[in-house]
């Protein structure tokens, strides 16, 4: 027989045994199997097994496949095989490991070779889902097995779309030494900071071995301390892309059902020799290539340079203006297998980071980098020069560095080494060396080692550093001082900017001179707010507004912005100033109009996205600023009402008090700089606002904090007293009303100028000059307040063109004087009998009147007949009623050019009915009328006189409960009214729990002492009448006993039920105890604990309350007739003629003045100033802040640590030199020592030697 018959043979000996011993191992697995899994794999159908797999499962199932090997072909065929154990195939399993009918199939004699790409069957992977690493965190990562030749198209969208994992802002592929080596103490904390600060800033995916070993391994570690001190919402990303045959424990990840393990249970074993290894359990996914093959290194690196320029092919955003996806190599330690990957990368244009102090490779590289000598190069590209920097090395090695090449790569093929190196460095721009003793921030080296790359491409640099988010680099690197950016080149990244919520950038960009009037168009403002998340608070109350309005459609408009504001806060505000209201604008308009107010425009936006510090930029950059803080106070409020979700609620509101603060601190710099312009800027009217002004948006947003400043408090104060002078104290205002004022009451001094060359012509300084754009009817008809209002609406008054202070000495051309005579008498009652308090103490005893007028009416002159009594006070009820029609239309206001059709009167109906009855005094006016309607109808039928006098009685009810309305002027008793209606809502939620005792109490008792009542309107009264009555000690006791008189005869009771003897008087009365137990003790104390409770919330907000209800008290009084109803019903009358003659116009209350144009901005500007330098303030406190110092000296604590550390080392290295030189010399020393005693023998012997040869001369 011949050699190869004979080889044969034996061969088919080996799978013989082989397929004996395979089989009864494969059955032993299946039952092992089938017992822990309680099923029959094989008794579960396609569909069933799709039906019970996740939506993950079945795409990896049918997307990525693995390799088994499909032909046995003996790696050794000279070897003698003794046992199957011995018996291993060219991919490195053993026989029984192996599919046995496949095998024997296609192993034909002449077989001599092997290859995994034809001689292994592509299957659906049986490796996927979670792994649990025993003995780390309960944190399970997902890992899946698939073919080497697995398209990368795939491969991307299973991390992207299955693994959900965000797209990346940089791609750090990592790549050293495999096997473990020791990094120096301080680089291996360096580089985990680095890691972790990159994974931060950048959001970044980091690429490694996956192994637990070498450089794997650090990356693992610094990882694992990102997630212990992370902060950052930023997920990090550790990819791992090993090789499936070097995996150690592979079987533990395996599932033979195909549904993948969920978690698979992974256990850490010690690295032994081999190339197995386990997986780093610091890293979050992992790909493990196959190709059908264990133990054979190298396989994963094609594989993971091809996914990585997939990748790095991909944009980092969804727009086509986005750029790449960046990549960077890390060289950290390495040898021989590392040196082709940065050869690679260098040819693709790829940067390297060069780890120096790491060890092997990239110490080589290092010092051939640092060796060579730079030369300047001067290219032209697209018809542009440019410099760029290469490396010029000799040909023949520097013996130096022919040593580290043999110690580091051996010293086989010295020479091509040397050339790849050459190669490597060449390009100076794509390689960076990091030295730790130089710099202590390997971020900054990667994020720089980028720019450095693509240097030319200032955009593109622009945008990495955007993605990033590091404006450090952008600041150091991009935007130098010697750059100048054209006009408009930074529109499309301040759009993005913006969009990204970069606040520096954004900060940075208009530092640098961009214009956000050219760059905010409407295209853009609609591009802004069409990128709000479909599932956030904002998208939720766009599509209710657009559902009230019946408006269709996804895409957002500017009056649906509009309309969400007016819901939110109830201000007509233009959020694009330049269109019309009616005006809507989609995306696909041509019209590019510029915003007249651009900061203001995207504040709405950012107030609106709650992104607060986007929107703390724009506030401090645009005008206004208290009118938009308490803009967005009142948004933020609102939409807080809005969410059930807490921590938005709480963010919100968080944010909201945060502009109040800035409203409250702006309007603080400017009452202290000049308290008259400050009260102009209180009511100066803001067009973009729809005309109102800080007093009523601070109204609308319920700014309790901003009304209750002295400010607005002291400008209330000179509204409330009018022209009387400021001193007149309490007790003067309580005694003078009617005529005691004309004698009392002191007034403010007039004063008018006289011109000097016409002394006939005169002009007061306080003459109504600053008219209000639509003043009061009461003014024009001269029934009020002529020559106080100028005092309270305008700190200014007009001479002619100009204009000046009003307490000025001296007005050039003109002199002052003194008002004097009967024109000041005249003056003087005016001001007397129009102030608001007076007019206030007027309608008080006027109420108090009828009041008694009422009441006398009703106890005595009450009859079928009407008196005097009841005449006037149907005059005086005319007189009210026609009042609250004046608050009803006085609401808002109707403008002159206003479109008067159906639709718009009645949605003007609609708003003022909503504006007026936010009032609960209102109300209870409207209540109070309806009863008296009733009471006065009910009146003219004889039959119906004693329900009348009923709902006369519940009419004065009401009108006396309306008192209250009049207490809110008093520090002390106005918030004891809110803490009563507060605690009547606590009331209202306690009667419900009281109401379930009650009930349960009642029926029950009622049903052990009276079983089967008759059914009848009056058992109802007596089932509830005990259980409500006890609350107050009423036990009826006499009821639980029975009386003298009761009776069990059914004939009886079922006549007279309230003679009926009550049975279980035992079970009743111990009921009835345990009841008041409860009910009186316990429900009772809680509702004396809840009053206590909101007493001592109201009491804590005293001050604030109190100037809230006094603001709408003044507002209310501000606009009433002088006169006191009745007398006040000619002046309704003449006010109904001239509403109706002039379409609304003049009802409402106005203290706005008619500022000019040149008086607007100068005011506007003032604003300004001081909105800036109190910003300017908050920085400079913030930065001085004792947060701010410590972190700075832990900082500087933290530098002076690594220098310590540094010369700490640098102290070792010289004790160690030290030490070795001291060594050194000792040796030294000894071997001179040796050699002098060498010498002196060897001169000894010779001496000796010569004396003998002398004797033996001699002799």
């Amino acid at each position: 027989m011949s050699h190869n018959g004979s080889l044969y043979l034996n061969r088919m000996q080996v799978v013989g045994h082989a397929r004996a011993v395979g089989r009864l191992r494969i059955n032993r697995e299946r039952q092992m199997a089938r017992a822990s899994r309680f099923i029959d794999p094989s008794s579960i159908g396609q569909a069933d097994e799709e039906f019970s797999q996740s939506p993950e499962s079945r795409w990896i199932r049918k997307k990525i496949k693995m390799r088994e090997c499909a032909r046995f072909l003996a790696a050794d065929l000279e070897k003698s095989f003794k046992t199957e154990k011995d018996t291993l195939c060219c991919c490195g399993l053993p026989f029984f490991k192996h599919n046995r009918f496949t095998a024997i199939a296609n192993s034909p004699p002449s077989a001599v070779t092997w290859s995994w790409k034809t001689d292994t069957n592509v299957l659906p992977t049986n490796a996927f889902g979670e792994i649990e690493f025993v003995g780390y965190d309960e944190i399970q990562r997902k890992y899946v097995r698939m073919d080497a030749e697995t398209k990368m198209g795939d491969v991307l969208h299973l991390l992207l779309d299955v693994w959900d994992m965000k797209k990346p802002n940089l791609l750090i592929s990592v790549i050293g030494g495999t096997e473990n080596f020791r990094l120096k103490s301080k680089l291996k904390d360096i580089f985990r900071r680095g890691m972790i600060k990159a994974s931060k800033s950048t959001g970044a995916w980091i690429i490694s071995g996956g192994m637990n070993s070498g450089v794997m391994k650090y990356v693992g570690e610094a990882m694992r301390d990102y997630w212990l001190t992370a902060a950052s919402t930023v997920p990090a990303v550790a990819l791992g892309i090993a090789n499936w045959g070097s995996v150690k424990n592979r079987e533990d990840l395996q599932d033979d059902f195909g549904s993948g393990l969920w978690p698979a249970t992974y256990t850490l074993i010690p690295a032994t020799e081999g190339n197995e290894k386990c997986l780093d359990p610091n890293h979050t996914h992992f790909l493990l290539v196959d190709n059908g093959t264990t133990n054979q290194t190298g396989l994963e690196v094609k594989f993971r340079d091809e996914l990585e320029r997939q990748i790095a092919n991909t944009k980092t955003g969804n727009s086509q203006a986005d750029v790449n996806i960046p990549m960077i190599r890390l060289l950290l330690e390495g040898g021989r297998d590392c040196l082709e990957s940065v050869q690679t990368s260098i040819r693709s244009g790829i940067p390297v980071i060069v780890v120096k102090w790491s060890g092997g490779l990239a110490d080589l590289l290092a010092s051939v980098y640092e060796s060579a000598k730079v030369q300047q190069v001067v290219e032209k590209l697209h018809g542009a020069t440019r410099m760029r920097s290469r490396s010029v090395t000799d040909n023949i090695i520097p013996s130096k560095l022919r040593r580290a090449i043999e110690k580091t790569l051996g010293s086989d093929n010295v020479e091509g080494h040397w050339n790849i190196l050459r190669e490597c460095v060449y390009e100076r721009e794509l390689v960076t060396v990091f030295d730790y003793h130089k710099t202590l921030e390997i971020d900054v080296a990667i994020l720089k080692s980028l720019l450095k790359a693509n240097r030319e491409q200032e955009f593109d640099q622009l945008k990495l550093a955007l993605a990033w988010n590091r404006i450090d680099i952008a600041k150091s690197e991009i935007f130098t001082e010697d750059k100048i950016w054209p006009p408009g080149s930074l529109h499309e990244i301040l759009y993005s900017a913006i969009r990204q919520d970069r606040v520096d950038f954004v900060d940075l960009f208009l530092d640098c001179g961009t214009s956000l009037k050219d760059f905010l168009t409407t295209e853009r403002l609609l591009m802004l707010y069409s990128t709000i998340p479909d599932h956030s608070l904002l998208k939720e109350l766009i599509c209710r507004v657009k559902r009230k309005h019946n408006c269709f459609g996804t895409d957002v408009t500017i009056k649906d912005i509009k309309r969400l504001i007016k819901m939110l806060i109830d201000i007509n505000v233009e959020p694009y100033a330049t269109r019309p209201a009616n005006q809507t604008s989609q995306f696909g308009s041509n019209r590019k109009k510029e915003s007249k107010l651009p900061f203001e425009d995207l504040f709405l936006w950012s107030v609106l996205m709650n992104r607060q510090d986007m929107a703390k930029l724009f506030w401090r950059q645009g005008k206004d600023a208290t009118a938009y803080a308490l803009l967005a106070f009142g948004i933020l409020n609102a939409m807080a009402t809005k969410t059930d979700d807490t921590e938005l609620r709480n963010s919100l509101t968080r944010n909201a008090e945060e502009f109040g603060d800035l409203a409250m601190g702006v309007l603080t710099e400017c009452f202290e700089a000049d308290e008259k312009k400050t009260n102009v800027l209180l009511i100066r009217r803001h067009e973009q606002f729809g005309e109102a002004n800080c007093l009523k948006i601070a109204v609308k947003s319920d700014n309790k904090q901003f009304i209750s400043h002295p400010a607005c408090q002291d400008f209330f104060r000179n509204v409330w007293m009018g022209n009387l002078a400021l001193e007149n104290g309490t007790f003067r205002l309580l005694i003078s009303p009617v005529f005691l004022g004309l004698f009392l009451l002191k007034v403010k001094e007039v004063y008018y100028y006289v011109k000097d060359d016409q002394s006939n012509k005169s002009i007061r300084s306080n003459s109504p000059s600053i008219r209000s754009r639509h003043g009061t009817l009461e003014r024009q008809m001269n029934l009020k307040r002529l020559a106080s209002e100028p005092i309270r609406a305008s700190a200014y008054c007009s001479v002619k063109d100009g204009w000046s202070r009003q307490n000025s000495e001296s007005i050039e051309g003109y002199t002052k004087k003194k008002l004097q005579g009967i024109r000041w008498h005249l003056h003087r009652i005016k001001s007397i009998y129009t102030a608001p308090v007076m007019i206030f103490a007027h309608s008080v005893i006027a109420y108090f009147i009828f009041l008694g007028i009422f009441s006398y009416m009703l106890l005595i002159e009450f009859s079928p007949e009407m008196g005097s009594c009841e005449i006037l006070i149907f005059i005086w009820i005319l007189t009210l009623m026609i009042e609250e029609m004046r608050q009803f239309c006085s609401t808002s206001q109707v403008k002159r050019d206003e479109e008067f059709t159906r639709v718009a009167l009645w949605q003007k109906f609609l708003k003022k009915k909503k504006e007026y009855w936010s009032d609960s005094w209102n109300k209870v006016d409207v209540l109070t009328i309806g009863l008296f309607i009733l009471a006065a109808i009910l009146r003219f039928c004889p039959e119906t006189i004693s329900a009348a006098r009923v709902a006369y009685s519940f009419c004065l009810m009401s009108f006396f409960f309306r008192i209250l309305h009049v207490f809110t002027v008093h520090k002390e008793l106005g918030p004891k009214i809110i803490m009563i209606r507060r605690m009547m809502i606590d009331l209202v939620f306690f009667l419900i729990i009281l109401m379930v005792f009650v009930l349960s109490y009642s029926i029950s008792t009622y049903a052990i002492m009276f079983p089967n009542s008759v059914l009848r309107v009056s058992l109802i009264r007596q089932i509830l009448r005990k259980g409500y009555w006890t609350l107050y000690g009423e036990l009826f006791l006499e009821e639980y006993e029975g009386g003298e008189d009761c009776t069990y005869n059914a004939t009886i009771y079922a006549t007279y039920p309230e003679r009926r003897c009550p049975e279980e008087r035992g079970v009743a009365t111990l009921l009835m105890a345990v009841y008041v137990l409860f009910a009186n003790v316990l429900l009772l104390n809680i509702l004396i604990a809840m009053f206590s409770n909101t007493f001592q919330k109201v009491q804590e907000n005293t001050d604030r309350l109190w100037h809230y209800m006094r603001c709408s008290l003044i507002y209310e009084f501000y606009n009433k007739p002088f006169l006191p109803a009745p007398l006040s019903l000619p002046i309704y009358i003449i006010l109904m003629i001239k509403w109706v003659l002039n379409r609304g116009c003049g009802v409402c209350l106005d203290l706005s003045p008619d500022l000019s144009e040149a008086q607007d901005r100068e005011i506007m500007l003032w604003e300004n100033v001081i909105a800036d330098a109190y910003t300017q303030r908050l920085k400079r406190d913030r930065e001085n802040s004792m947060e701010t110092k410590v972190f700075e000296i832990s900082e500087r604590v933290e530098n002076i640590a690594g220098r310590i550390s540094e010369t700490q080392s640098s102290k070792d290295i010289v004790h160690h030199l030290d030490r070795r030189m001291d060594a050194m010399e000792e040796k030294i020393s000894t071997i001179l020592q040796f050699l002098n005693a060498e010498g002196n023998r060897k001169l000894l012997n010779k001496t000796e030697k010569n004396k003998e040869i002398l004797a033996v001369t001699s002799t």
